[in-house]
């Protein structure tokens, strides 16, 4: 009977899908690259930590009665 009103509302709805899945594929990207930033910055804390706990120990030996100390193999006077 009558004429729709809009005669190109497919087009306008295929460029509306067409724009919000650039959009949300920027959210995506930007995510992503917020993702990969923290990874590094979780590695980098990683190393840090173990470097710090991978550290040579150096033991303090005991003290004898006679005040000289008493080393055991291995032991450092922790200098």
């Amino acid at each position: 009977m009558f004429a729709p009103l809009d005669m190109h509302g497919e087009k306008r709805a295929e460029l509306h899908r067409a724009a919000r899945l650039s959009l949300l594929h920027d959210r995506v990207v930007k995510r992503f690259d917020m993702v990969d930033h923290c990874a590094d910055a979780v590695e980098t804390a990683a190393a840090a930590f173990v470097e710090a706990t991978h550290r040579p120990v150096i033991f303090v030996a005991p003290f004898r009665s006679d005040r000289k100390p008493q080393t055991t193999a291995g032991w450092t006077l922790g200098l």
